[in-house]
């Protein structure tokens, strides 16, 4: 049989197949169209993928890439050369005044799959600095709404950022709050929270989501975090978590404390999502890119299958697009990563400048965008 691109002898790493083991992928088109051992296929390409980790294209739930309009965004497309990212989440870089314009000047225009969340903020992220909800006139759940209908394909939830420094606090902060829930609910999407030093407890937030809505920076330090006084993960968000709230890692400048994780990792509480949130103020560390916020659960002790589901399966689940990506099935889009993993001695570094060192770092080698391998990684060409 005849295919364009064979990917031979790998390490198959596919959550939602429940593989882990040596196989061959065959691509045709931008279909994955066989997964198994010693395919016999003729292809137009082949990658000897031997020690390698073959896996679904990662997806990052957290980035910003409004690059040039946002101040902090960065380019879609150099993200996913470098970290084997298929798909991105812009997580609220744009609102209701400027997502017409993120989807014709970015979106449109990337070879990787960008998606976004609508800001409540009016301007998205354009001013954040000055706290894009403190002056509540900014505050659009109608826009949100309708943008989200006009860019059903690309516009999958809502954004909030919940710090008291950008929505107010008191009464004001809930009313943004509320606001957002409320703009997630009309548009028949969810909401993703960005956790800061808010005007609430988290546990007062709980009772407001539904399953599929996201608690990002979900291992943060401060005074919001996952962990009462006597640092136990709070039971309201230990029933959330049973209940399908997502708590995702959004890892970031300031929003990953090595004590929260480690406390809550052990109380049972896990991350369902890896994420990186992606900017210009972190992509120099202490974030750098996807495998290296992954190596980080590794050092934790989370196995390589886990990682790699937190990275695949589980976001293509919150995104409601499992039959599509985040896997190799047959029949699904052939976006698919390619890893070495590397043996040593680490360094890795969270949000608070605290140093930790692991023995394994992940490291991209190859990325395929539906069914084209992007440039830079020739040397894997038979």
């Amino acid at each position: 049989m005849q295919c364009n691109l064979l990917i031979r002898g790998g390490t198959v790493i596919d959550a939602a197949a429940g593989q882990n083991q040596i196989m061959d992928v065959a691509i045709t088109g931008d279909r994955i169209v066989a997964v198994g051992e010693s395919l016999e296929y003729h292809a137009d390409q082949v990658i000897d993928a031997s020690g390698l980790i073959v896996s679904p294209g990662l997806i990052d739930l957290h980035v910003h890439v409004y690059q040039h309009h946002i101040p902090i965004s960065l380019n879609a497309d150099e993200l996913s050369i470098a970290g084997g990212v298929t798909t991105q989440l812009d997580a609220g870089s744009a609102g209701s005044y400027n997502f017409d314009g993120f989807r014709r000047d970015y979106i449109d225009r990337a070879n990787t799959e960008v998606l976004g969340l609508v800001n409540l903020a009016c301007t998205g992220l354009v001013a954040a600095n000055l706290g894009e909800l403190l002056d509540p006139r900014h505050s659009d759940p109608a826009g949100v709404v309708a943008t989200i209908e006009r860019h059903a394909d690309v516009a999958v939830g809502v954004k909030i950022r919940a710090g008291a420094h950008i929505i107010g606090s008191g009464q004001q902060g809930w009313d943004h709050f509320l606001a957002a829930v409320a703009a997630a609910r009309d548009s028949n999407t969810w909401l993703m929270i960005h956790i800061g030093e808010c005007p609430m407890t988290l546990p007062e937030m709980m009772p407001h989501l539904q399953p599929g809505d996201c608690i990002t920076h979900c291992f943060k330090g401060g005074s919001t975090t996952l962990l009462d006084e006597n640092q136990h993960v709070f039971k309201e968000i230990k029933k959330a978590a049973d209940d399908g709230i997502i708590f995702d890692v959004g890892h970031g400048f300031g929003s990953f404390h090595w004590d929260v994780v480690t406390a809550c990792l052990d109380q049972d509480l896990l991350p369902n999502t890896i994420s990186t949130d992606l900017h210009l103020k972190n992509v120099h560390g202490p974030v750098y890119d996807m495998p290296t916020t992954m190596s980080k659960f590794l050092m934790l002790g989370l196995s390589l299958t886990q990682v790699f589901e937190m990275s695949t399966l589980a976001p293509a689940k919150a995104l409601g697009r499992e039959a599509e990506i985040g896997t190799l099935k047959v029949g699904s889009r052939a976006d698919i990563a390619l890893f070495e993993m590397k043996t040593g001695e680490f360094t890795f570094t969270d949000s608070y400048q605290q140093v930790r060192s692991g023995s394994q770092r992940l490291q991209a080698v190859g990325t395929i965008q539906s069914g084209t391998l992007a440039p830079g990684w020739t040397q894997y060409k038979l």
